[in-house]
Order: structure tokens, then sequence, then C-alpha cells
């Protein structure tokens, strides 16, 4: 308790009382000195030549943050971007390497950074926001008391940035809801042309440059496609290594909503580049995510968020009729089981499963009370095995769906489970093609996106045109804008079985 007090040194500012997060790394990851510190950094930015133009939106960066003697060098490639911006609102993600925790933790608001170069202020507002959004983002200060990942960033935004306010976002267990759970949060808070989301990592750790940079050059591949989904799979199989990669995929995926169409790789080094020791080095990252003034040559993965990742991606995906009636059966208790586990211990359990449902797949779980919906949450991507979406969709459905409560345990023998696993989507070319009762619906536009399953027309008794109307509401959208040029609609199908 007193080392997490000490770390706070409560200041008066403007009348009002505000805390001051004291450095943790002056002196070690950088220099306490500030002229020094700002020298260094002034080097840094004026090194750089044959920056690229970017031809839009920047929405986020990706940085690395080993001491600035190693690093500071290609995190600068990001952070000469922002010079001369609007921009006065960063968010930093960045990932616990001291303190294990479940979740998010955001150090503020009223809180102050203090840096050698000044202090900067939390945005109090959006820190709020994102503590009112979900009960799994809460403020932890031993997450970030010692933590270096966000802090080391400071003082580079401090010598682009005339003046800005911070959201300082530490993710602790990196396990797919929490990244899920961020890269919801952070499109929840809508951040405009003023605003840049900044994800902190480095890379391959302690390998042999040889070895150790076609390890990253996978991971770079994924993010200038701003491929999460196969970023996802690299950082599970062991092919890519990274210390923030939960909250670089959470980033990466929040600017796709956001509406990012292209990336580019800034600058890539190691810690060898400077040691000259390339036995064991550490790899790092400068790139920049954004939205391009025209979309001519839109992402794929924004323009399709099924598209294939690699030639072995019609292997993965599992056929939708193929479920057998048993392995049906498997999947609603892998549904039920993953609940009950989760709401007694906070942990996904583990199953063995047979092959077939190993297989990539995509999938909806809907939980109904009484013959009311209860929770519905689903990925329209084949992103990990069908049983670990069913396992992950049940649990998300049941305490994470913002439009109720979390489920309690005494609900449990109440509810009613119905999974749906989804064909992969096929862009609508013209509105005919649709065919109510067999297809589902999901639209894009700008940052907006809204899914509807194929049984809710059949329900309500839709039209077609019904159906594109609520498929826009359910997106946050206008009722005709699946009319609009901007807008991408697909049509799916899915196989549906409950309990």
């Amino acid at each position: 308790m007193f080392k997490a007090l000490a770390a706070l040194v409560i200041v008066c500012i403007a009348g009002a009382y505000a805390s001051e997060r004291e450095p943790a790394v002056s002196g070690m990851f950088y220099p306490s000195d500030s002229a020094q510190l700002s020298r260094n950094i002034r080097s840094h930015l004026d090194n750089i030549t044959n920056l690229p133009d970017i031809d839009g939106r920047i929405i986020a960066l990706i940085v690395p943050h080993a001491g600035i003697v190693y690093s500071g060098q290609i995190a600068a490639y990001s952070y000469k971007l922002l010079e001369s911006s609007s921009i006065d609102r960063v968010i930093l993600c960045g990932p616990s390497h001291r303190y294990p925790f479940s979740g998010l933790s955001v150090y503020g608001p009223g809180i102050e950074w203090k840096t050698p170069l000044g202090n900067i202020a939390c945005n109090d507002s959006l820190c709020n926001r994102l503590l009112d959004y979900h009960s799994n983002i809460k403020i932890i200060p031993e997450a970030h008391n010692r933590e270096h990942c966000l802090e080391v960033q400071l003082p580079y935004l401090q010598r682009v940035l005339p003046y800005f306010t911070i959201v300082p976002i530490i993710m602790g267990r990196q396990d797919r809801m929490t990244v899920e759970l961020l890269a919801d949060a952070l499109v929840s808070l809508e951040p405009d042309s003023t605003t840049v989301i900044v994800s902190s990592t480095d890379w391959q750790h302690y390998r042999p440059a040889s070895a150790g940079w076609p390890m990253d050059s996978l991971g770079i591949d994924c993010l200038v496609n701003l491929d999460f989904n196969r970023l996802q799979r690299y950082l599970d199989n062991g092919k890519v290594e990274a210390c923030g990669g939960g909250p670089t995929i959470s980033v990466i995926k929040a600017a796709v909503a956001l509406g990012a169409n292209r990336a580019k790789m800034l600058k890539y080094g190691d810690s060898g580049d400077l040691s000259g020791d390339k036995s064991k080095v550490v790899g790092y990252v400068a790139a920049v995510l954004y939205k391009a003034d025209t979309d001519s040559d839109r992402s794929t993965a924004q323009a399709s968020p099924e598209k294939k990742d690699d030639p072995k991606a019609d292997e993965e995906l599992p056929k939708m009729l193929g479920l057998t009636d048993s392995e049906k059966a498997e999947l609603l208790k892998i549904a039920r089981k993953s609940i009950e586990e989760y709401l007694e211990s906070a942990e996904l359990p583990e199953f063995d499963v047979s092959d077939n449902l190993r297989k990539y797949g995509a999938a909806f779980v809907t939980l109904e009370k009484q013959g009311r919906l209860r929770g519905c949450i689903g990925h329209t991507s084949a992103s990990e095995p069908l049983y670990e979406t069913v396992s992950m969709c049940a649990v998300q459905a049941a305490v994470s769906d913002r439009r109720f409560t979390p489920v309690s345990r005494g609900e449990l023998d109440s509810l009613h489970i119905e999974i749906s696993v989804l064909s992969p989507m096929q862009q609508v070319k013209a509105w005919d093609e649709i065919q109510i009762g067999r297809d589902g619906l999901m639209i894009f536009k700008g940052a907006n996106r809204g899914l509807l399953l194929p049984q809710v027309a059949s329900d309500y008794g839709w039209n077609t045109v019904e159906f594109l109307e609520q498929t826009c509401r359910k997106a946050g959208l206008g009722k005709n804008d699946y009319m609009s040029s901007e807008a991408v609609v697909y049509k799916f199908q899915a196989l549906i079985f409950g309990e």
C-alpha cells in the first residue's frame, strides 16, 4: 500500500487537486536531465530522412518502448509524422510488464503524468467514458506505477505536440476477450482528426538477428495489410513475438473500424544496431495506420471482414453444414460449460474436441431467458478454432453484451443457448440476391458496422428492404444508408441449432 501511495504526489493546480504520476524509469530508460533528454529527442527527430508522405488522416501509430538509446530513433519515425499536426489528444495503449492483472487499467482521470520535460494531463472526459464503458476497465495504480511502455513515449510527444492530453491504458492478461474489449472501447470513444491512438510494443526478444527478423517480418506483413486476424494467429502459434501483441491487435482492429484503409511501415531495427551485438536482439517497429484521402485501393482488411488470410484459408474454414449432431451437441455443452466456469472463476475452461471443431470458424452465441433475448455476441471472421469461438462468444454474450446486465449464476438453469455457425461473407451486388430466411446481413459504413442473423428477419416477418433498414439501424446509421456509395453490405448464411 505504501509503495502505491509513494507513486502519487498531490499538487494544487488552478485551485483543484490533481495527482502526479512520478516517472518510473527516468534516468534508466531515458535521461533524467531535461536539457539532455530534449537534445536526444531532437537529434532523433532531425536524423529522419525519406519519411513517406501520408495522404490522409492518421488514426494510429505503432511504436517501440525500450530505452530510448536503443529504440528511440525508431520511435521517432512515428512521432515525426505528428509535427505541425492538429493532434491534441493521444490514447496510449500498452502491455503490463511488471504487474499481473485481468482486464484494462486506465490511469486517469485527475492524474498528471510527470516527465523531466513537464507535466501532461489526462483527458478526464475520455478516461471517464472508458471507466463507464465496461466493468473490466478500472483504475489500477499498481499496473502503472513501475510500468515503462507508456512513459517512454511521453517525451517524444512533448517535443512534437505543443499541447495535448492523454488517455493511458495498460492491458493485463492478453486474452482474446480483453483484446476484443480494448478494440471495442477504443471505437466507442469516437476519435476524431485531433486524436491519435498509439500502440506501444517491442517485437521478438533476445534472438539472433538472423532468426528474429523472419519472425518480425511476418508481424510487419500483418501490420501493413491491417490483418489483425492473422497477427492473432501468428502470436498464438509462436510465429510472431510481441510483448504488446494484444494491445497492438486491438489498435489495428479499432483503427480499421474507424476508417483506416492503409498502413505503412516507417522503420525497422533491432537493439544490435546500436550495441553491435547481433547474437541476442530485440526487434523494434515504427508504423502508421491511416485513412487515405482516396480509397481507390482500400485495404481488403476493411473492404472484406472475411478476407482470406492465406492460401490455406479454404481448408481452415469448416464446412458450415458439415457438423454432425454430436458435434452440435458438443458445441452447446462447450458454450454452457464456458459460462458456468467463467462465472465461477473468471477463467475459460479447456476442452478436448474433435479435429472438425478445431478448424477455424465464425459463430454467434445467443442467450434467451423465458423467450426473451438475454445476450448475443459473435465473431464474423474465422480467426480461431470453432470451439474456441463458441466458448469465448458464449461468455461474452453472458457478461459483455452492453444491452443487458451480466448474467448471474442463479440464472444459468433458466438460460436457453442457441449457436449460429456462419458461412464466409459475400458482398451484396444487387438487393435481389438477398433471400429472407437464408441470409443474414452485415453493413459497414465508416466506423459504423451492424449485423443481423438470418433468423431475425424471419422472426419479425421483414421483407428485403425492411431487413436492410433494420441492419442500418443496428449499425447506428440512417435507415437508407445501405444505398450510400460509402456503405458495403455483405450477406452470409448460418447453421443454427440450440438446446
